[in-house]
């Protein structure tokens, strides 16, 4: 049996009760296992578009500072922050920066900046680059629907959820109709023509959830 990936951003029997019935469409094992692909490649392609990976995980990175209050990490919105170690000096205080108001960009914010550091050289010791001195471990990231429990409730967005929705059943019809390789097909005085590619509204929600 195939399995949901972990990333996948809905569940089998969520698309299983949106999709029309068809006619020539598999059943049981097989009807599982198509849309369980379908599933997981349309979450990664959300994935790969915006840029981000969207279940809530913890991390681990290294990050220059740029002199300005606001250091800006990988993955976003920000649940928890475990540590922030300066490779130079230990442990940052918890009490010297806070995220509050800046999770849903990804910035821990520090009132007193956070400072640059860098490497000097030539006559006039100019910085020719940025020292990655600081080490962060947070929590970032949306609990999806697969992964909901009573004490964790989803937090995915709907309007991302349901890009996975509209890829998986655009497929689905076109696997179902036997038109994978066909952009139109008529007969006699009938036509019909298939819709492949993203539409507007799926690239203006990945928009929305892409860091500019």
């Amino acid at each position: 049996m195939i399995a949901l990936a972990s990333n996948a951003l809905t569940t089998l029997e969520t698309v299983k009760a949106l999709l029309p019935d068809a006619e020539n469409s598999p059943s049981g094992e097989k009807l599982d296992g198509l849309l369980t692909l379908l599933i997981n490649a349309a979450s990664a392609w959300v994935e790969t578009m915006t840029g981000r990976q969207l279940a809530l995980q913890a991390y681990t990175e290294r990050h220059a500072a740029s002199g300005s209050q606001e250091l800006l990490v990988n993955q976003y919105p920000i649940i928890g922050v475990e540590y922030i170690r300066d490779l130079q000096g230990g442990l940052v205080p918890p009490e010297e920066y806070d995220f509050a108001d800046t999770a849903e960009q990804g910035i821990i914010y520090k009132e007193s900046c956070w400072p640059y550091r860098g490497y000097v050289s030539g006559l006039a010791n100019d910085y020719t680059a940025s020292a990655r001195y600081l080490e962060i471990r947070y929590t970032a990231g949306y609990v999806l629907p697969k992964d909901a429990t009573e004490e964790q409730p989803r937090t995915l967005p709907y309007d991302l959820e349901s890009l996975v929705w509209g890829i998986v059943g655009q497929e689905y019809m076109l696997h179902c109709s036997g038109a994978q390789g066909l952009s139109a097909f008529s007969i006699s005085d009938v036509s019909w023509t298939f819709d492949k590619t993203p539409r507007q509204e799926w690239l203006d929600t990945i928009r929305r959830y892409m860091r500019w």
